[in-house]
């Protein structure tokens, strides 16, 4: 079926059980940012597959949502349907529930699966809603049900990440975790989140592209901790493991009928924000159980890496940096000599590269390899046909990154291929300059990432410039490389020791090129003085920065101090683990530049 044959059809349903809207969100029943192709379906209902969207069909239109990052890719994507762009953010863009408030006639009915909708989401609807008495049936999955073909969920086979790579036993986590429950004067806790539970229990899989976790849920009170996932797929060397740190498993659905069946009183802790609407349905509608609503613990103390996974992230990124030198000598190299190389076969090339690093696990994310104007589209990924042929002019951004046992890594480089304009110069060398503001931050106890972010906007408003984006995100320990709640964004989440961000300002012109350098730094502890505690960035990232494009005569003495500093150390930490062919070109890209 086309776009518009599935809208229609969704719609012959909706008339047929008085349903007057309907949305799909892009997400599965564990408010994931990546997940499996079974749960794919509004890129599937819409065309449209940038990862983050929100697809509603009234009786009148089928509007979608989505951020700044992917307007471009959505525009085209969009083109020959009848679906509708609504630009998120942007001032005159009404967010989805205050649209169907505004449109939707009085009584109306909002279909929604509620597995796909974190409580908090739900509740904010039924505010929006309340003023026409517009009712939300959280049991309506249409796409999915006229989804022939549809991908069956994954079940790929679990296993153990050893203390050597974790630092800690999934007991020693589990009794912090009953701590910080105590502290909440909470009994029990329903786990929802993919990596949250990952990291609790130190089990990995497959089950998610690049985002090495296990479809599973967890529920942990004082006395149980148990793993709800397909008990099919676990081995006994993982279930002897399992035991040892006194982990009971049941099956994946299982979690539903255990908590509707739950006899004993407890007060359950529910992370509205992201705990999907019908399990906390389940919890607030049991007359034994309790709703405590806070925050889940198991963000913050999976954010704070311990000693242990930061000493093994410096390793990860040695793993990378080699396999990245290996790339650009090859890529170089075969443009030097003629060839015609796609940022497709580039993108592929470097995922050789990568294979062959030690602890190498798959990559972290689809590889962005965007050649010249395709780069202004910031989630731009290249396709088997179609893609660019790279030349030697303009830019060529490649954001990639992997998953070793030793850490996830998440590293964005643009290279000169060759001639560039003057605006392309005078872009490359303000986001460099942005990447250097927040790289030497110190800052006090205290302070959010929201504080700094300016250090990095503010060289680029000058210029009257900005990005639609934020500037850093927080990475995972081999989780997602996308982890809350530590960005260089957020408003309330106090920046501590340990906190793993990426520091990534950019500048995108559709239509001419998209400029991004992304460093990926733990905080870390500096100096105390009578004024306080200090804290700043070290960088684990050691891919050089190009200094062809450079605007010279733009940096000051301290920034070019800093760069050539840093391509040096990059230098002597990869290259004597090199081939002849990269130890020579990262020998010429991290030669020092001066005025």
């Amino acid at each position: 079926m086309t776009v518009n044959e599935k809208i229609a059809k969704i719609r012959e349903m909706m008339q047929a059980n008085g349903i007057d809207a309907v949305i799909v969100p892009s997400a599965d029943p564990h408010m994931s940012e990546y997940f499996s192709d079974h749960w794919k379906t509004r890129a599937w209902l819409s065309g449209f597959t940038g990862s983050a969207g929100i697809f509603v069909i009234t009786k009148s239109i089928a509007g979608l949502w989505t951020d700044g990052r992917y307007y471009v890719q959505a525009e085209k994507q969009l083109a020959g349907s009848e679906g509708v762009l609504f630009k998120m953010n942007e001032p005159e863009t009404p967010k989805v529930y205050e649209y169907l408030a505004k449109e939707l006639p009085e009584n109306a009915v909002v279909g929604i699966n509620g597995k796909l909708f974190s409580a908090s989401y739900v509740q904010i609807m039924k505010d929006a809603f309340a003023k026409k008495n517009i009712q939300i049936n959280n049991q309506i999955d249409y796409a999915n049900e006229i989804w022939e073909g549809r991908p069956e969920e994954s079940a790929t086979e679990i296993y153990n990440l050893g203390v050597e790579y974790a630092g800690k036993s999934a007991a020693e986590k589990i009794s912090e975790l009953r701590e910080k429950l105590r502290e909440k004067e909470a009994d029990a806790i329903v786990v929802n989140t993919l990596d949250g539970i990952a990291w609790l229990y130190n089990i990995r899989a497959n089950d998610v592209a690049c985002t090495p976790v296990a479809i599973a849920y967890a529920y942990v009170s004082q006395e149980d901790a148990i793993l709800f996932t397909n008990t099919a797929r676990v081995n006994d060397s993982v279930l002897r493991v399992l035991s040892e740190n006194d982990i009971t498993m049941r099956p994946y659905e299982d979690i539903f009928e255990y908590l509707e069946n739950m006899k004993k009183d407890l007060r359950v802790l529910c992370d509205q924000k992201e705990l999907n609407y019908s399990l906390y349905h389940i919890v607030q509608n049991n007359e034994h159980l309790s709703v405590v609503s806070a925050d889940n613990p198991i963000k913050l103390m999976k954010a704070l890496k311990n000693e242990v996974e930061t000493k093994n992230t410096y390793e990860a990124y040695l793993q990378d940096g080699i396999a990245e030198a290996e790339f650009y000598a090859w890529l170089f190299e075969a443009l030097e000599n003629g060839e015609t190389i796609t940022e497709y076969q580039a993108s592929e090339k470097l995922h050789s590269f990568r294979e062959q690093r030690n602890h190498f696990k798959g990559d972290s994310f689809t590889a962005i390899i965007a050649y010249r104007d395709n780069a202004a589209m910031m989630h731009y990924a290249p396709k088997t046909e179609g893609s660019a042929v790279i030349e030697r002019s303009h830019f060529l951004l490649n954001d990639s990154g992997g998953q070793y046992l030793t850490g996830t890594t998440d590293t964005t480089r643009t290279f000169a291929m060759g001639e560039l304009t003057d605006e392309e110069r005078r872009d490359y060398t303000l986001v460099l300059k942005s990447v250097i503001a927040m790289s030497t931050a110190v800052f006090k106890e205290g302070m959010t990432g929201y504080g700094l972010d300016i250090l990095c906007r503010g060289v680029l408003w000058k210029y009257g410039l900005d990005y639609r984006c934020g500037t850093g995100h927080g990475v995972g320990y081999m989780l997602g490389v996308h982890e809350g709640p530590q960005s260089l964004g957020n408003k309330d989440i106090k920046l501590q020791e340990g906190m793993v961000l990426t520091i990534e300002p950019g500048i995108y012109t559709e239509g001419s090129h998209g400029i991004r350098t992304e460093n990926t730094a733990v905080v870390v502890k500096g100096e105390k003085t009578e004024y306080g505690q200090f804290y700043h960035f070290d960088t684990f990232t050691v891919v050089p920065i190009d200094t062809i494009p450079l605007k010279v005569e733009m940096m000051t003495q301290e920034e070019i101090d800093w760069l050539n500093d840093f391509n040096r150390h990059a230098y002597e930490t990869v290259s004597p683990y090199l081939s002849e062919r990269a130890e020579k070109w990262m020998k010429k890209a991290t030669a020092p530049i001066s005025k």
